[in-house]
């Protein structure tokens, strides 16, 4: 009796130490802006803030991340929004936003995923303001126009026969996203016709992207008393490189692929950071898996947040979010409940608080009795329902914490993720 007794008593001082060491937050609905007033301490010094996400399709997470890069950019100067998104989608948008209704810029800038009504007031924030919209990923993430609206915008810079060949190549990487995605999906081999004519395809682009990169880069050259023409070329760039990698490696299993596109996405990162804004204040939205800063996957590879530069590590500041109850969707649309984190799990903790929301700051503690849960082997239940095992100091610099989450409500839903 004893022995459970003191087991108890250290449970119950574990949840004293973090309810007197954490802030307490209204739930997402009524959360007000002043709320986050303690991030202007916690990541004065950093330049770079990571948001992420126990699961793509989380109404409270979007609103929760929603309300913290409002009060980043108001109050704390940070100008760029790298998403979890095509890089050739999101700036095109960004560039073209003028152009867009606030419905529209949203849906042609991310994955489907994120096009629900809690996102736009970020985005009508991003159309009115000088925070601009960049993506990291490789994957398409909206529609085969939008790249080409805006190469279009730079004629007689770029040439009639360069956008010719910008719109062939175009459509080839979405027929060849969505016809090799389908037995992807599903787990399925590839008809040896059609991996034929994708050879074929992949051949051709290659050399097609080669001599725009080679154009392009002597005309950028000729411009370069105009800066903002520069950039701009420099992204066309960019994009011509991102689209010829992933079609040289779209076609590869499910465990390859994810490792080559979390690689890419660390270099489009470093580049968005580094060359595109380099002055800049950054925030980052993406899933917790892909921002934890030390972590393997059990695929065995290491994730966007652990292979940054040393340089970018040591500007950032890791925000993790995380849930206790409730339903949410999978990627595909389908609802599910969450089910009940285990005793002792970082959502237990959290959740025996009895705050609707709560943000906790791991980078400052000093490890003591009552918190070693945050420096030892916790379980979390990754998107609500695959026990997983990290060290929270480890992976995150903080959590973010939402007691009660729904679903999401969609603007439009497409399968492009």
């Amino acid at each position: 009796m004893g022995i459970f007794s003191k087991g108890k008593e250290k449970y119950l001082n574990s949840i004293e130490w973090l309810s007197e060491n954490s802030i307490h937050l209204s739930k997402p609905t009524e959360c007000k802006l002043q709320e986050f007033e303690f991030l202007r301490h916690i990541v004065k010094d950093k330049r770079i803030v990571w948001l992420g996400e126990n699961g793509h399709n989380i109404r409270e997470h979007n609103m929760m991340k929603s309300k913290i890069i409002e009060f980043l950019h108001k109050e704390m100067n940070f100008t760029v929004l790298a998403f979890e998104s095509g890089l050739a989608e999101c700036y095109s948008a960004n560039e073209l936003k003028k152009e867009f209704t606030d419905e529209d810029f949203l849906k042609n800038a991310i994955y489907s995923l994120w096009a629900t009504k809690e996102n736009l007031p970020l985005f009508q924030l991003m159309k009115k303001s000088d925070l601009s919209l960049i993506g990291i990923d490789i994957n398409p993430s909206s529609n085969p126009d939008l790249f080409i609206k805006f190469v279009q915008q730079l004629s007689p810079v770029v040439s009639e026969d360069v956008i010719e060949k910008i719109e062939y190549f175009e459509a080839g990487v979405y027929k060849w996203y969505y016809q090799l995605g389908q037995y992807k999906a599903r787990r399925k081999k590839v008809p040896t016709e059609m991996l034929r004519e994708f050879e074929e395809f992949k051949e051709k682009v290659s050399t097609v992207i080669g001599d725009l990169e080679a154009y392009l880069h002597e005309e950028y050259v000729l411009y370069l008393e105009n800066q903002e023409l520069v950039c701009k070329v420099k992204m066309i760039i960019r994009c011509l490189q991102n689209r010829l990698y992933f079609i040289n490696h779209i076609h590869h299993n499910h465990r390859t692929y994810k490792r080559v596109r979390e690689k890419r996405m660390k270099e489009n990162l470093e580049w968005v950071c580094q060359e595109l804004y380099p002055e800049e204040n950054i925030i980052i939205w993406a899933h917790n898996l892909h921002i934890f800063k030390q972590y393997k996957t059990f695929m065995g590879f290491e994730p966007l947040g652990a292979i940054v530069s040393n340089e970018i590590k040591k500007q950032s500041y890791y925000l993790g979010l995380f849930m206790y109850e409730g339903e949410i969707h999978t990627d595909t649309g389908q609802a599910y409940k969450i089910e009940k984190p285990p005793k002792k799990s970082l959502e237990d903790y959290m959740h025996q608080v009895q705050s609707p929301a709560l943000f906790t700051d791991f980078s400052q503690v000093e490890k003591n009795s009552d918190n070693k849960w945050i420096f030892t082997k916790t379980i979390f239940l990754e998107s609500g329902t695959m026990p997983t095992l990290f060290v929270p100091r480890d992976q995150l610099d903080g959590a973010l914490f939402v007691e009660s989450v729904s679903t999401p409500e969609y603007l439009k839903r497409s399968k492009n993720k």
